[in-house]
């Protein structure tokens, strides 16, 4: 077994890469059959693959065949997202066997995010794995790693507190608005996008005292959903620039693969504002905080007088404050995390165990068949029930003989001395000269 890990995340890429390598879930399966496709007469890089993609990461996990290496998984990227190379390759990180475990239990349980301890990446794990397991490209490896993992960021929410606090974006960017805004009473907040994110940060901003909240999204029903729930007015995505005019605080958070806000929308906002302002009152300003990857608003309108926007990037100071705080807890967390590592590890080295103990069992069978077929000759006056009793009698007698022997080498595999006691094993039944003579 050969684990293999690319991927980049946002303490190594910037989200203007980040979002350039982003899969659409749409786009994912392709992918995944990409990657794990015989490609003409070369076979497929992966034997088996997952693609876990969120705002903050881009990873691909896969089982490599002989063909698969750092530079043809940067390779497939590059091909896939119609980019060179070189303007990616040097924020890609690249792990294989017990780091890739590692990795990916501490991913589940929250030590790897922006915010540590969030709640959201769970499910993205177990939704990564799931479209994989769709897509017909896990296998035997990949569902054990990632169940490891999915029991990890379990066991971390139920049996620490890590999660509590700043535990997701959508609370960060509304601590972000907070710091730059202060009091948020009064306020008028545009939500664009009517999904998980932007649930949170409706419940984050009800909390902070905001109470003029706004609802824009492509689906009306959702979107009055959420308004009903959290006390907003809910609008048709076609009434987004009406919307932005009167916003103070917009947090967008789609998952359109392209920017659904641009600079002519919020010039024509200011100048809106501008025309409503009366006598006395300070310039208009809008604070904007797109949370998503690929980014939802314009590079270009951060650029605008009185506009200031922030990316997702732009939570690390707001992260940092909480990180020294928690460091007890996520000590804890890394301990579990490496539990379901060590307890995925010892899996994979049973796993040296099976062709020996497999070769056992077929030599085994071979000979409780052919003694079988020996005595039932001699003993032909037998009625069918007693046939079978005899060769029921004949099975359980071979499995409680191999019942030590198989369980004695399991444990001794999982403890990593798997390979001097299958060696020990072959040669005490002379299982190499009995697979050939079977063959013969």
């Amino acid at each position: 077994m050969n684990l293999l890990l690319a991927g980049l995340d946002h303490t190594t890429a910037p989200v203007e890469i980040r979002e350039c390598l982003a899969f659409n879930a749409t786009d994912i399966p392709a992918a995944l059959m990409q990657l794990t496709m015989p490609r003409g007469h070369r076979s497929p890089l992966l034997s088996e693959a997952v693609i876990l993609s969120t705002c903050n990461r881009v990873e691909i996990y896969g089982v490599s065949s002989d063909n698969a290496t750092a530079q043809s998984l940067a390779d497939f990227l590059a091909e896939f997202h119609g980019l060179e190379e070189k303007h990616f390759v040097h924020t890609l990180f690249f792990h294989n066997g017990e780091d890739v475990a590692n990795h990916l239990c501490a991913t589940s349980s929250g030590l790897r995010s922006l915010v540590i301890g969030e709640a959201q990446i769970q499910g993205q794990v177990r939704n990564a794995f799931e479209i994989a397991q769709q897509a017909g490209t896990v296998g035997p490896v990949l569902h054990r790693l990632f169940q490891h993992a999915l029991t990890a960021g379990k066991r971390v929410r139920h049996e620490t507190a890590l999660g509590q606090g700043a535990a997701s974006v959508s609370q960060a960017g509304v601590e972000l608005a907070r710091q730059r805004l202060g009091d948020l009473k009064g306020r008028s907040v545009l939500l664009v996008g009517g999904g998980e994110v932007s649930e949170l940060a409706a419940q984050n901003l009800l909390a902070n005292g905001a109470d003029r909240l706004t609802i824009v999204n492509r689906t009306m029903a959702r979107g009055r959903e959420l308004a009903e729930r959290y006390g907003a007015e809910a609008l048709a995505f076609e009434d987004l620039p009406m919307a932005l005019a009167h916003a103070d605080i917009v947090i967008s958070s789609t998952a359109a693969p392209v920017p659904v806000i641009y600079r002519q929308h919020i010039l024509d906002a200011m100048h809106a504002k501008q025309r409503a302002r009366h006598d006395g009152e300070p310039p208009p300003s809008m604070l904007l905080i797109d949370l998503a990857v690929p980014r939802d608003i314009a590079g270009d309108v951060g650029q605008l007088h009185g506009v200031h926007l922030c990316t997702v990037d732009d939570l690390q100071e707001v992260v940092r404050a909480t990180l020294d705080q928690r460091s007890a807890l996520t000590t804890m967390a890394e301990s579990i995390a490496q539990s379901e590592v060590d307890a995925f590890m010892g899996w994979v080295r049973s796993q040296e165990a099976v062709p020996t103990l497999t070769s056992l069992r077929e030599y085994a069978e071979s000979l409780r068949s052919s003694e079988l077929d020996r005595a039932l000759r001699r003993l032909n006056s037998l009625s069918p029930e007693q046939r079978n009793v005899v060769e029921a009698l004949s099975r359980s007698i071979v499995n409680k003989l191999l019942h030590s022997p198989t369980r004695r080498l399991r444990d001794a595999a999982a403890q990593g001395d798997g390979q001097r006691y299958a060696a020990m094993l072959s040669d005490l039944f002379n299982l190499e000269h009995a697979a050939i003579a079977e063959r013969r």
